[in-house]
Formats: C-alpha cells, structure tokens, sequence
C-alpha cells in the first residue's frame, strides 16, 4: 500500500464543533459583512453581518427549542438563500439533526426521502408549499412546517399560519381541530419568537450541549429513494475537513465569494458556508445560473467554488470572445511570453489579461473545482492569465474534501496531496500504479444510515473509507491522479484493465460531442471489447462541414474519430462497437452519467429488437430505439420512465 499523510502549512483555529467556530468569527469580524443577497431580482442587495448572522441564527435556534423539536430531524429543501445558510445552521449548532434535501427531486422522490430520514419537521421554499403540504397529510410524524420566504408564496398558495409563541399541540387543537394536523410557519415569525424569548432570559439554545461524535447531518446521496445512501455526519467529521482545508489554503478575511453549488451537497455546505465562515469571507448568493457573470461583476468576486462545467463555460466564453475581437492569435503568442517572465520573478498576468478579467469582475483569482475531472488545458490557460483554479478530490462519507490542489502544492491535472491531518493511500505497492483510493481521518463518515451491512463494505478495521475510486500517486510529485471508478473498470479476457473515463475525456475534447459513455460489453463470440455511446451536437459538426449533416456524413466523423482515438491508445483499450445519439443521456441531480440505465437501456433494445453489435455498430440509436417498447420514455433529469419535467420547480 502507499500511504501519503496531509501537511500542516498555515495556523489553524482551534475549535471541538461548529457553534463553536461560528461564534468565534462572530466575535473576530463582529460588524464586517458576511452575506449580500437579494430578497427579490430587482431589489438592491441586503447585507448581513456576522454578528446579525450569530444573532438571527441563535433567535431561530431558540425558537425551534420553543416549538418541542430539540433532538428531532428537520428537514431542508429550497434555492440557496441566506434563510437556508439559517436553517442549516440554527439547526446543527443546538437543536437537532439536519437532514438537507435536493431540490431538484421529483415529488414521490422527495416525500421518500422525508419518511427514510424519519423527518419531524421540514424548512421549505415557496414552489414546494403544496408537495410539503401534501407531503405533512400522509406522515404523522411531519408536524412542523416552515416556509423560509413566505413572501415568494403565490396568491393560490395561502395558509394559515400558526403562532410560533404556542406549542404544537396547542396550536393543532385550538387552529386545525386536530391534534395529529401540522402547524404552518413562516420563518420571519420564528425570528422575532425566537428573540422574544432570548430577551426574556431563555439560554436553553445558547447553553444546549454538542456532543461532537453524535449525528449531526444526514445526507442521501445521488439516486432514488430506493438507491440512495444516507451518510450519517458528525460535528467532529465537518470540523476535521474545515481544519484540514484550512491547514493547506491561505484564504484572507473579506475575500468575496460566490454561492453557486447547491448548499445541500456537502461540497458546497462545507467550503461554500462553512470554510467560508471560518476565514471571515462575503459570501454572496448568486441571483441563479443565468446571472452567474453579472453578479460577478456586480460584486467584484474573488473567489468560485465550482465543478468542472462552470470553469468550461467560463473558458469557452473567452475564446469566444477572443474570437470575435480577432485577439486570439495575439492572446495565444502572449501567454509563452508572461509565462517566461514569472520564472524570473516579473508576474505581469493581471495587467496584461486585464480586459479578460473584467469580464468576470476583475477581481477574480482563485476558482476551487471538484465533483468530476476538469480538462488540465483549462486550468492552464487560467492560471497563465491570473487566476489559480485548484482541483479537489473527495466524497460525501468523508466530509467531503480529501486531497486537493492548495497555495503550495499546484500540479494541473491532479487532486494535490491530502489535507492536513489526513491519510490517503492506494492498495496497490508499485508507484505510478493505478489502485483504488483509501481514504483515513476524522473527516470519514459515522456511516450509513441504517446500514450496518453497507458501512461495513467501505469501512475497513483499520478505519480506511474505501472509496470505489482508481487513482494514481506521481512519485515525484507525490500528487494524486484520478483515473476511473472500481464499478465501471472494464477487466478484459487477458486480465488488463480499462478505464472508461479515461477514454470518454479524449472522445470528448471534440467540440461535436457532447457527452459520451464508454463501458466493457460482449460481443458475438462472448468476449468482453470496449463499447462507446457518443451523443452528438449537429450543429457544432455542421461547422466543420460545408455539406448538410446526415448519418452517413456522422458515421464518416465518427469512424475518424475512433480511429484517431485507438492510435492514441494501447491496442487493448481501442473502442471496438459504438452507437451515436442525439439525445442527452440521463443523469443525476448532480449530471453525472447514470451508467447503469444508459447502459441497460441499449441492452434492453438488443435483446428485444434481436440485434447484433455488428448490425449496430455506427448507427444512430435514436432511430434503432424509436417506437421500441423496450425503451420506454425517460425523463432525462431524474432517470425514471414516462415523467415529465421535476413538478416545475
């Protein structure tokens, strides 16, 4: 096994959980600003320091203490807001156990995930009033709805709010008729209840106890009702990841960030709230995806938290616009020369790509990338125009950041070296050979929900998380590389393994793909060959080309671009049978492939229209498929047959 401990490069603030930590920076940056949002689009933006966070999180605390909910599960799903950043908050520092929800579920999802986290109360945005509302009907353990910006609610959507002064089932006998009905309440109401009573000598939230090593967040990973794990977080877990990033990234008080992630997914919650917290940074709300520039602008951003396809629009967008203004070819013969200059000490990247940077703000200069591979190119090009984007690797069940790029270590491509006061290992003892990722620190999970069996499978006796990923360590750098996952390893007659990833990011790099899946199947005589599904953007091929775009003139593309692909690679990793389509494949809620139902999608089609790969092979699947009830209608953002759009939120 190789093993590669985390270093300690900077101070770290000690803190035992994170009420702690939150209340020290509200008393270190006191009256500085913590968040700027908007309430509504057109309004100017609020902002809230981080003693009215202290202040308003604590009324909240105290006022679900109020309502009976101490040691109970509440619930989160709705946009980023600073009413979430509470909800979280107010809840894991003193009343019970969060359970964040995503919100792009579809409704039968949701309400599963309610009844598997055993939820007592849920926080809710305005499009979910009436499946909560539906929801609360069909659960009696559901007693407590809280709508965070009732002033979203549409004029249909009325209710009638219960009094956050009288307890539940006061309030259910003298207002609903029914002690088993759920109270309604709006999160303001709980602000001023809950600073009512602190003024009148409650200490119950201010004096609650932590204890470190309990459940303090469950969190259901990507897939359905049925599929999805519940990692079970403590205190100690979330602390250890905040020590550990701030042991490797030297981040200034102040500094601006952007709030783009969903805060339910732990990347976000812990780097985009928490980390955030702990250094005394802005943190500012997007106003959503379609105004991601604009608030940039807006509010001189310093720092994004983002996963790959941010950082390629980003990019795209300044090739495009290099493009148009003709300063492509000039941008490309500058770059070699800057970059010479900053291995001589004269760093002139800022100045020089200034009118570049302005477009995202001008302030702009470090970018945290993780949840999939970003193209290297990428982060080259950036860094040699001014902004460092740092790659990171790590998982849910381990908090989640493991190993990353940092302010000292930075090598394009890999995920950096541990963070401090964390182990990392591969299972295998050559250098420079491929195994799966281990994973060791406080940062690693309790566990899985009500799984014993499952926690068990990736948690050995030596407390070593195993993570189900293939990396690879440099022993030079001593840097880690992610190559592929252990489920989707393709492993040939003759014992050598293939790693799909590895092979769809070339196929990829074309400009008329879109996305492609790669993955071992059989062929007629039985033996395993690697297979492709490549999803094509007409359009962009129909720029390379000055005659009309048909399956002939796709197929002639994409045999090219196998071609050129098999020479790239070892003999054994060439794609042998492939199928092109034009429609998206279906993905998570977090747009990862589902490789599983892609895959058995087509196989389900061969089986039932008795085709051969040497009869598919090339062909546009769209017209294989179509009518086939075989396949029958997947909705493309959450996998499951025949739905529509996710309840139109």
């Amino acid at each position: 096994m190789q093993i590669i401990t985390g270093r300690q490069y900077y101070p770290i603030r000690p803190f035992a959980n994170l009420r702690e930590m939150i209340d020290q920076s509200a008393a270190q940056y006191g009256g500085q600003p913590a968040f700027r949002f908007r309430e509504q689009m057109r309004e100017e933006p609020i902002t809230r320091s981080y003693q009215d966070f202290h202040d308003d999180y604590s009324a909240l605390g105290a006022a679900l203490l109020d309502l009976g909910l101490g040691g109970k599960r509440l619930a989160i799903v709705g946009e980023n807001s600073y009413a979430w950043c509470l909800a979280d908050v107010a809840v894991i520092n003193g009343v019970g156990v969060v359970v964040p929800l995503d919100r792009m579920l579809p409704e039968e999802e949701l309400t599963g995930l309610l009844n598997r986290g055993e939820v007592d109360a849920v926080f809710y945005d305005a499009p979910f009033h009436r499946i909560i509302v539906k929801a609360a009907a069909a659960m009696p353990r559901l007693r407590h709805l809280i709508c965070l910006r009732p002033e979203r609610l549409k004029d249909d959507q009325t209710a009638e709010w219960a009094d956050p002064g009288r307890r539940i089932d006061e309030t259910c006998r003298a207002e609903k008729g029914s002690p088993t009905s759920p109270a309604l309440y709006q999160l303001p109401d709980l602000l001023a209840a809950g600073r009512k009573l602190i003024a009148g000598g409650d200490r119950r939230y201010d004096q609650a106890t932590i204890d470190p090593d309990a459940l303090a967040a469950l969190l259901f990973t990507s897939g359905t009702t049925s599929t999805a794990k519940a990692v079970m977080l403590s205190h100690r877990n979330i602390c250890a990841d905040i020590r550990g990033l701030a042991g490797v990234v030297s981040l200034p008080a102040g500094i601006r960030m952007l709030s783009v992630l969903p805060l339910h997914h732990t990347f976000e919650n812990t780097c985009g709230l928490f980390m955030a917290i702990y250094v005394g940074a802005v943190i500012h709300e997007c106003d959503g995806l379609r105004h991601i520039q604009k608030n940039m602008q807006e509010y001189g951003i310093d720092m994004v938290i983002g996963v790959p396809i941010l950082f390629n629009n980003f990019y795209n967008k300044i090739q495009e616009s290099l493009k148009k203004s003709g300063k492509d070819r000039l941008v490309r013969r500058m770059i070699p020369l800057t970059q010479m200059l900053r291995h001589i000490g004269i760093d002139l990247r800022r100045r020089i790509y200034k009118p570049i940077l302005q477009a995202f703000g001008g302030r702009l200069h470090l970018g945290i990338c993780g949840a999939a591979p970003i193209d290297p190119a990428i982060i080259s090009f950036f860094d040699a125009i001014g902004v460092r984007i740092l790659q990171g690797y790590g998982l849910t069940e381990t908090s989640p950041v493991a190993s990353g790029c940092n302010s000292r270590i930075f090598v394009a491509g890999t995920v950096g070296q541990p963070l401090t006061g964390m182990e990392l290992a591969l299972d295998t003892d050559k250098p420079g050979e491929p195994g799966e990722i281990l994973i060791r620190g406080e940062n690693v999970m309790l566990g899985y929900y009500q799984d014993p069996a499952a926690t068990a499978e990736v948690i050995d006796a030596d407390g070593w998380f195993h993570s189900g990923d293939i990396g690879r360590l440099d022993p030079k750098t001593r840097c880690l590389t992610i190559t592929g996952r252990v489920k989707s390893m393709i492993v040939l007659k003759n014992g050598k393994k293939v790693f799909p990833e590895e092979i769809e990011y070339l196929i990829d790099q074309k400009a008329f793909i879109k996305e492609s899946l790669v993955w071992g199947d059989k062929d007629e005589d039985g033996v395993v060959v690697v297979s492709a599904k490549l999803v094509i953007d007409r359009d962009a091929m129909q720029q390379k080309s000055s005659q009309a775009i048909d399956d002939n003139a796709i197929h002639q593309y994409l045999e090219q671009l196998i071609r050129d692909i098999n020479t790239r690679m070892p003999s054994f990793k060439s794609i042998h049978q492939y199928v092109f389509s034009f429609q998206e494949m279906v993905k998570t809620t977090t747009l990862k492939i589902r490789r599983s139902v892609e895959i058995d999608q087509i196989n389900r089609l061969m089986q039932h229209e008795k085709l051969k790969w040497r009869e598919m092979t090339g062909q546009n699947l769209d017209l294989l498929s179509a009518g086939s009830p075989a396949l029958p209608s997947i909705n493309p953002e959450t996998g499951n047959p025949g739905e529509g759009a996710v309840n139109g939120i």
